[in-house]
């Protein structure tokens, strides 16, 4: 396996009470999810936080990755952004694997 392989930057927007932190547990969950993903041109990732305490799941996670011209996208939505940003790299991940296997 390439270590060095070539990765585009990954855009982010975020919104509402997202810290550096969570936007870095963001970042490593994506690149964990797509490790062995080839012909990948871009990779756009958004984190919101709603402040409303009678949402059951204010969190949300998402990204839509290009791979080989085809777009890939996967969200997950949590009580809590680490949740969400755990369950995003699950989804990501199948999403992914699925598309590089067909």
């Amino acid at each position: 396996m390439n270590a060095t392989r070539e990765r585009p930057e990954i855009r982010f927007l975020t919104s509402g009470d997202v810290t550096a932190h969570e936007r870095a547990a963001a970042e490593r969950a994506v690149q964990t999810a797509l490790r062995d993903a080839q012909g990948v041109t871009s990779v756009q990732v958004t984190l919101s936080v709603v402040a409303d305490p009678s949402l059951p799941r204010p969190a949300l996670a998402q990204a839509v990755v290009e791979i080989n011209g085809r777009r890939v996208r996967a969200q997950a939505a949590a009580p809590r952004i680490d949740e969400a940003i755990d369950m995003l790299r699950e989804r990501l991940a199948v999403r992914t694997s699925s598309l590089q296997a067909g």
